[in-house]
């Protein structure tokens, strides 16, 4: 079956979608860099060889309360904020980058995460991605809603695996905590300025005010802009690719007595980005669409679109959100108290040229989606030092979306007929209880029990689109095709059993055995009608070891084994449409993840992080094939179908087998370097088999990112940073729709310069 590919793909039984050689040109970069790092830490080393650093300790809240990370039983990548800084980390993607395992891709607004092959590409409504996203406790319910970029972040946490104990819905596949700084009692702030190439111009500042002894206030704001990074050859076609993108935030505490405090915020974020949405045909110019006269190109910097999306949404692509929260922490003698409450709305609409080509063979005209969520919760823990420690809680959470949706095909004149076009509007309500205790059993063995009883329901209504609703009164469909309506419940109780000890001189060896769940859901609108998904469940084995191995050697790790039922995976549809999410049987995840932490003199840092992944469908069976509709002579043609092959036994998509990050900060007086290099082996981007599909390859590579920072004072310093430092070409997204495919080339390398203040 597979001898027929293109070169793209090798003829291996087991992953018949293997390059032939993924890895030698970046493992000779990462030779490169390695020898660099070991030269960076020999000549200091010889220079202050009586020097023995100490690594500082860690802290984290991944399991609800303060603890060193080489006490917590749970496999966690932790980044503080100036580890953020240091890396050139700006905004979700960058985290993907630092965290082996962790995949993200976006088309416009839309974010695309995955961790260990667990994920979703779709975020329109009625589905739900299996990486749960938290903005300080904030469940961030559109995957939209992580696209803003970050300011006065003061660490991020990763975690892996099933989190649903203690962090509820949609975290079968891990959970991604972002964590401001707090508001302080102290007079302080910083600003930063910035510029680059492409246009790039971007500023971010933070002031904490304490406005009395207990009332204090902070507010932080950032602007980010760039033009384009490709050129649209279609004379009046619409230039994809440029960033516009504002954050602010305040919040406000109030310590009412020195047990009980009160904060509430408010956060603003407007973007406006098409940075990934200027596709190209991965057709080689010999798509549906250039039968018919269109144009296309495969060029990285050049597009060829004259989607109607912009002439039929005069504001632009947009994206607007407000999101307030209320909290109250209190303390008691026996027992701390959070409760909290959080609204928040989005408003997104864009369109995108889906078919690479000018002729709009497929054209999505207007994407729209307006959502309303409330979450609130209770959360009572223990505060005693005996052996017994506790944490119960439950929470809330609604959603409402209201959606509009137009993708069109067409024959002659391209683009003009309606498919998968509707609105409609999508209710969620959930809610859970959740328990954990830990009880030491010795002063060496502590075992950990918990559970979680989650109870979700989704209802749907949904319809064509037509002049009396559809956006701009554009779409006129048959009075034959009637509104649906659908709606299901789930629920699900899920258990966590964690066995520790505790080594005499530090560190900690573990075994956890937890359960994960995702409800199901609904493929609208692009679906009219059917039956919903089924839910996501898995069982999880993990066994980690975490040490202090000396005073400047740190090395945290895992070995996890995960069996799927039900595994959501959005793949090219079978029938009309672009893509479809279904359940895909059994799938099973194993593996192993590391971080090492190297002081390895007074002057430079090293860390290292893997993971090795082996993860495979089970029970799968993606067999189908797609007539093309216009050329109908040549059924070998490319762009005449689709043809699927059986997944079972075959990596799940977005899954590589290895990915790396290593780092080294270097410091000597006034001036700090950090080069870090990440490395992922190559993916597979959808089950279609064809000529052109070895584009739903995502390539191994590796990118190398720098900054150099001079500190002209304690107050003062300028930066020199550089991304993608060696300008490696790869796919930040590879889409086959129902007659054609498209990719996204990643971003080039770039290069910037900025000033800091802070007081």
């Amino acid at each position: 079956m597979f001898a027929d590919l293109t070169p793209f793909i090798s003829t291996s039984s087991k992953r018949p979608w293997k390059s032939q050689d993924p890895v030698a040109g970046s493992l000779e970069r990462l030779g490169a860099v390695l020898s660099a790092l070991l030269v960076a830490a020999l000549l200091p080393s010889m220079a202050f060889a009586q020097s023995q650093p100490v690594l500082e300790e860690v802290v984290i809240t991944s399991q609800k309360k303060q603890e060193s990370l080489l006490d917590a039983a749970i496999d966690v990548s932790v980044f503080s904020g100036e580890d953020l800084e240091k890396y050139a980390v700006t905004d979700m993607s960058g985290v993907a980058l630092v965290t082996p395992g962790l995949t993200f891709q976006n088309t416009g607004v839309w974010a695309q995460i995955y961790l260990r092959g667990v994920g979703t590409r779709v975020s329109q409504a009625g589905l739900d991605t299996g990486v749960a996203v938290y903005v300080d406790d904030r469940y961030v319910g559109r995957q939209s809603g992580v696209m803003f970029g970050m300011t006065d972040v003061n660490r991020i946490e990763v975690l892996k695996g099933p989190q649903g104990v203690l962090f509820g819905r949609n975290s079968t596949g891990g959970a991604i905590r972002v964590i401001s700084n707090p508001v302080s009692d102290q007079l302080e702030g910083d600003i930063t300025v910035g510029a680059g190439d492409y246009s790039y111009r971007h500023a971010r500042g933070t002031i904490n005010v304490p406005i009395t002894d207990n009332f204090a206030i902070r507010a932080s704001a950032q602007q980010r802009k760039r033009d384009g990074f490709k050129e649209n050859i279609i004379e009046g076609g619409y230039d994809y690719d440029d960033l516009d993108q504002f954050l602010a935030r305040i919040r406000a505490r109030w310590d009412v007595t020195e047990n009980v405090s009160i904060e509430v915020g408010h956060m603003f974020a407007a973007l406006q980005d098409l940075s990934n949405m200027g596709a190209v045909s991965a057709d080689s110019g010999i798509a549906r669409g250039i039968a018919f006269g269109g144009i296309t190109t495969t060029d990285r910097f050049k597009i060829a679109s004259s989607s109607t999306g912009p002439d039929l949404n005069p504001e632009g692509p947009k994206h607007h959100m407000h999101s307030s929260s209320l909290r109250l922490d209190a303390s008691f003698s026996a027992f701390d108290v959070t409760a909290y409450v959080t609204d928040a709305s989005n408003n997104e609409r864009r369109w995108g040229d889906y078919d690479g080509n000018s002729f709009n063979d497929i054209d999505v005209i207007m994407t729209e989606n307006q959502s309303e969520e409330t979450s609130a919760g209770i959360e009572i823990s223990s505060n005693g030092t005996g052996p017994l420690s506790w944490i119960v809680g439950m929470n809330y959470f609604d959603q409402e979306v209201n959606y509009d949706f137009d993708l069109r095909i067409g024959a002659i004149g391209g683009g003009n007929v309606p498919a998968s076009t509707g609105w409609g509007t999508y209710w969620l309500d959930t809610y859970g209880v959740f328990a954990s205790v830990d009880y030491e059993l010795s002063d060496a063995w502590t075992i950990s029990v918990g559970g979680r009883y989650t109870k979700e329901e989704k209802d749907i209504y949904w319809r064509p689109s037509s002049t009396e609703y559809a956006q701009n009164e554009r779409i006129t469909l048959a009075a034959a095709l009637l509104p649906n309506e659908d709606g299901e419940e789930w629920s699900s109780f899920d258990p966590k059993v964690t066995l520790t000890y505790s080594f005499a001189n530090g560190g900690i060896a573990y075994a956890t055995y937890s359960t994960g769940f995702k409800s199901g859901g609904y493929n609208a609108p692009t679906r009219r009608g059917g039956e919903a998904l089924d839910p996501e469940e898995l069982d999880m084995i993990e066994f980690g070891y975490k040490a202090d191995l000396t005073n400047s050697l740190r090395l945290t790790s895992s070995v996890f084994f995960y069996d799927y039922t039900g595994l959501q995976v959005t793949r090219a549809a079978k029938g009309t449409g672009t893509v479809t999410t279904e359940n895909a049987a059994d799938s099973s995840v194993k593996g192993i993840d590391f971080d090492l932490t190297w002081a390895a003199t007074d002057n430079l840092t090293v860390r290292f992080g893997g993971e090795f992944l082996d993860a495979e469908y089970e029970d799968y069976e993606t067999g189908g094939r797609v007539a093309n509709t216009i050329l109908t002579g040549d059924p070998t043609a490319v762009g005449y179908g689709l043809e699927f092959f059986n997944a079972e036994g075959h990596p799940l998509l977005r899954a590589a087998d290895m990915s790396f990050f290593i780092a080294g900060n270097y410091e000597f007086g006034p001036v700090s370097m950090n080069l870090n290099y990440s490395w992922t082996d190559e993916y597979y981007f959808d089950f279609v088999l064809n000529p052109a599909s070895g584009s739903l390859i995502q390539p191994s590579h590796g990118i190398l990112n720098g900054r150099l920072t001079y500190a002209i004072s304690d107050d003062l310093s300028v930066s020199l940073w550089g991304k993608n430092m060696t300008d490696e070409i790869y796919l930040n997204d590879s889409v086959m729709a129902a007659t054609n495919q498209r990719i996204n080339y990643a971003h080039p390398r770039t290069w910037g310069a900025d000033i800091s203040y802070r007081f």
